[in-house]
């Protein structure tokens, strides 16, 4: 059995010795700086306002360069604020907002956001949380040889290093980082254009084509941006097509060109847009990687804002490709969505209705083929009733081959057949011998005058041509059904 007197003993020590413990951990020295006690407390690295920052100077794998306020812009910035109703979102923070940019881009097209919150991370920055001494392992956490090295100077006079190592393994976002000089470790989230190169900074649009003045008033979801073109010529793969502007109109290669496919097409072209930009610069040996050296599309434009010609080079993934403009020194990455024009043919852009014009438009339509002649002449009356100042109404009447219609739904049926006419195939034959059949319509308008001829091409086709412009092959049983039409009409 165990002495009282001597378990009484070895409480006292113990207790003793706890409180020793107690008291040393109460009074020993932090290895932490004082604005972070705790691992899980956020830390406060630097705080300066914007307009402290001198220069900050950015150094990582992707090379160097520099960022600095852009005095002028800021100057604009403030002077747009104040312009600005009182108490509105824009003067309240535009007013002393700092604008930076890049020396190394001066001329180039930038994304202002992406450079101002670049440049707040070199004026003030707070950590995630406070890792502790490092204790030599730097390596560990990608600082032995950093991914980026931010210096930052303030009108203080003050510089501050910002040592940028690996991305933590649970939140890609987040970094460990360090200051020069010091053997604390954080992780801080960081500006992802800080890691990359100057790329990252540049405008992502390649074309930005505008509207002529006088359209510019149009809404820009829905403006029809070929109205600021003269003429597209394209050439890819499937070969070469020119689009070129008639009158209110345009041709393909020299045929009829369809406004609605144009307009798509000229929307695209004037807009395009990058997801990414990929090199500034680009040496010879970069032009071939990216096969810009051989481009497999080529744009060429001349607009109210200019002309240019866009080219595109080899495909980086499935429906991405690398483009640049002739001459730019910016190379892109752009999605095919962006590039309607890169597998269109010109027949894509071909008009393949073979009249153009509206029934109402009409005076005159004559179809002759062979000995038979079917002319058909429309007048008609207005009818004071029912027009009005802007939007007259008229009465029609046809006289057929000399004589009056009696019942105008056979001439309307004969009209409908013939406007239903399709080219369904592209053909580069040239008419040879006599059409089967011409088509020949004039207006109330004396500018409204077509010729439409039909030339038998095997068995099933007619070779059509609209005022001498071959338009491609039509189905002869179409071309058929109108002339049992022009039969009907009575």
């Amino acid at each position: 059995m165990r002495h009282p007197k001597r378990v009484l003993i070895v409480l006292l020590i113990c207790v003793a010795g706890l409180a020793g413990a107690l008291t040393w951990l109460h009074f020993s020295p932090s290895s932490s700086s004082s604005s972070s006690d705790s691992s899980d407390n956020t830390a406060t690295l630097y705080s300066y306002k914007d307009s402290d920052l001198v220069s900050m100077s950015v150094k990582n794998t992707a090379g160097g360069y520099t960022i600095v306020p852009d005095k002028e812009a800021t100057a604009k910035a403030a002077s747009s604020a104040a312009a600005a109703p009182s108490g509105s979102s824009t003067s309240s923070t535009a007013s002393s907002k700092v604008v930076f940019r890049i020396q190394e881009l001066s001329g180039m097209s930038t994304t202002a956001d992406t450079i101002s919150t670049a440049a707040q991370d070199g004026y003030s920055l707070t950590a995630v949380k406070n890792l502790g001494a490092s204790s030599g392992s730097l390596a560990d956490y990608g600082l032995k040889n950093p991914t980026a090295t931010i210096t930052s100077t303030f009108k203080d006079g003050k510089k501050i290093t910002l040592l940028v190592g690996s991305a933590t393994p649970l939140d890609s976002s987040a970094h460990y980082v360090m200051l020069q000089g010091k053997d604390t470790v954080y992780t801080a989230g960081i500006a992802d254009e800080l890691l990359q190169g100057l790329p990252a900074y540049l405008s992502k649009q390649v074309t930005s084509v505008s509207l002529p003045s006088a359209s510019s008033d149009t809404s820009s979801d829905t403006a029809d941006m070929s109205a600021a073109f003269q003429k597209i010529d394209v050439t890819n793969q499937n070969g070469a097509f020119h689009l070129v502007r008639s009158g209110s109109g345009w041709q393909v290669n020299g045929c009829p060109a369809d406004s609605g496919k144009v307009e798509i097409l000229a929307n695209a072209a004037a807009a395009v847009s990058a997801s990414s930009a990929e090199a500034l610069d680009p040496t010879a040996a970069q032009l071939k990687t990216y096969g810009l050296d051989k481009p497999i599309s080529q744009l060429a434009y001349t607009s109210t804002s200019g002309s240019g010609t866009l080219l595109v080079g080899a495909e980086k993934t499935s429906g991405t490709y690398y483009v640049m403009m002739k001459g730019g020194r910016v190379v892109y990455l752009v999605e095919s969505s962006n590039l309607t024009w890169l597998t269109q043919k010109a027949f894509d852009l071909q008009r393949t209705t073979v009249l153009e014009n509206e029934r109402n438009d009409l005076a005159g339509v004559t179809l002759k083929g062979g000995s038979a002649v079917y002319s058909m002449v429309i007048s008609r009356t207005k009818n004071e009733s029912s027009s009005t100042e802007d939007v007259p109404s008229y009465t029609y009447s046809t006289v057929c081959n000399g004589k009056k219609v009696k019942t105008e739904s056979t001439y309307s049926s004969f009209f409908d057949k013939a406007a239903a006419l399709k080219v369904l195939e592209a053909s580069s034959a040239k008419p040879s011998g006599t059409p089967a059949w011409m088509l020949t319509v004039s207006g109330f308008d004396t500018k409204v005058h077509h010729t439409y001829a039909f030339y038998a091409s095997g068995s099933r086709r007619y070779l059509v041509t609209a005022d001498g412009v071959t338009l491609g092959l039509a189905n002869s049983t179409d071309v058929d059904a109108v002339v049992t039409a022009a039969k009907a009409v009575q």
